[in-house]
Formats: C-alpha cells, sequence, structure tokens
C-alpha cells in the first residue's frame, strides 16, 4: 500500500522543501499508474476504461500542476530569486519550461481521450505518446528538482522565509485546491495503483 503523504497535519516549522518532495512522492506514485495504463492500453489497442484516465487527468491538472506546480511558481521560485538565483539561464528558467511542457502534455493527453470517446479509435495512441512524454519529462523533473534545485533552496532560504513558504502552501491548498481533495487523490492513487501499479 503506498504510504500517504501528510499533507494537511503539518507541524510548526515544518521544511517546505520536504512537503515538496513528499509531494513528489504521489506523482512518481501516478506516474507508475499511467505507465501501467499505457502498457494496457498498448497491449489491448484500446482504451479499457476511459474514467481510470479522467481520474488521472484531474490529479495531474489540479494536485501537479495547480497544486505543487502553483507552490512553486507562486512562493518558491520568487523566494529562490530574491536570494539571487537567476530565472534566466538558471535552474527556475528550466523548471518553468518543464512546467509547460507538462501542461502540454496534459492537454494532448486529454484531447486523446476526447477523440477517443467520440469514436476516432486510433486516438489511443497519440494518447500513449502524450502521456509517456509526460511520465518521462515529469521523472527527469522531479529527478532535478529534489538534487538540484531542493538542494540549493533548502540551503539558502532562511528559516522566517521557509515558514512565509509553508504559510502560503496552506493558503494555496485551500484557495486553489479545496478542502478534502488531496485526501481523496490519495484513496484514488491506492485504487488504481492496485489495478495498473
Amino acid at each position: 500500500m503506498m504510504q500517504r503523504p501528510r499533507i494537511t497535519d503539518r507541524e510548526v516549522g515544518m521544511n517546505p522543501i520536504e512537503e515538496l518532495k513528499n509531494e513528489h512522492r504521489a506523482v512518481e506514485a501516478s506516474l507508475r499508474i499511467l505507465e501501467g495504463l499505457c502498457r494496457k492500453i498498448e497491449s489491448q489497442g484500446k482504451i479499457p476504461e476511459p474514467a481510470h484516465i479522467d481520474q488521472l487527468l484531474e490529479f495531474f491538472a489540479v494536485f501537479v500542476d495547480t497544486c505543487h506546480h502553483g507552490k512553486e511558481e507562486a512562493l518558491l521560485f520568487p523566494a529562490l530569486e530574491a536570494q539571487g538565483v537567476s530565472r534566466q539561464g538558471g535552474p527556475i528558467g528550466v523548471m518553468l519550461a518543464e512546467h509547460v511542457s507538462g501542461r502540454n502534455h496534459i492537454k494532448g493527453m486529454r484531447q486523446a481521450l476526447a477523440d477517443y470517446k467520440e469514436g476516432r479509435q486510433a486516438a489511443f495512441a497519440d494518447f500513449v505518446r502524450h502521456a509517456r512524454g509526460y511520465a518521462d519529462l515529469l521523472r527527469q523533473h522531479i529527478f532535478k528538482e529534489n538534487n538540484v534545485l531542493f538542494q540549493m533552496a533548502d540551503q539558502r532560504l532562511p528559516a522566517d522565509v521557509k515558514n512565509e513558504l509553508i504559510k502560503g502552501f496552506e493558503r494555496i491548498e485551500r484557495e486553489r485546491v479545496g478542502a478534502g481533495k488531496h485526501e481523496a487523490f490519495h484513496r484514488m492513487l491506492e485504487e488504481l495503483g492496485k489495478i495498473y501499479g
């Protein structure tokens, strides 16, 4: 069973970088599910459960992009820039470009699924292409953040800035994601993990 990161039960002074790493573990679990789904689609030549893809796409759009990437773009990256980390030509610029690429893959998966539901059988191949591209992109993205950007952030950001980040992260979850949504996503990952993981 997947260990559920405790996102809402924060301790005073919790490290915001550790929180983002916890979220990465949930993202990695979703990518294992996505890849298992792709294998099943390829072996059957069809999309067996479009509803499962709808659930994953919501996770990618809300948990990964709106929440996780939202925390980075609205709060972490500006905090790093204030500490002298360059956006252009530096790790922040690379991460932002990869966020855009990820959104394009989500859009491509969503379009392929819509085409498939409208009867274009061959659209399953478009879905798999975007899904595998997304999984590859995010795996590399997570590696770079965990091993470069987050280490830099942990070293450079003072304690008071980290505390402000935690408060900001809570605000993003409350205002952009909504109460109970994280828990629902983790239940969904556990259920789909049993099928595709």
